[in-house]
């Protein structure tokens, strides 16, 4: 068994700052990079990257959807790492 990593956008609700947010982010544990980055229409998200062991079962959509502030989570990219 290997390592997976997920990527996905986090996309604040309306009124809350980015910045904070994305220290939300990074407080989940497993958490490998999250940043600001900008979006469409000056919008602004979080990018944010998670590693775990395979088979695992940690449902980081969710744990992350469940942030205070978090509007919506799309999940760019799941895969195994070396």
């Amino acid at each position: 068994m290997g390592k997976v990593m997920v990527v996905m956008k986090v996309f604040p609700d309306e009124g809350v700052n980015p910045d904070e947010l994305c220290a939300r982010v990074k407080a989940v544990s497993e958490c490998n990079t999250a940043k600001v980055i900008d979006y469409v229409f000056g919008a602004k998200v979080i990018q944010a990257s998670f590693v775990t062991e395979d088979g695992s079962g940690r449902d980081f959509e969710a744990e992350v959807q469940a942030l205070s502030g978090v509007s919506n989570v799309q999940v760019e990219e799941v895969g195994l790492i070396g």
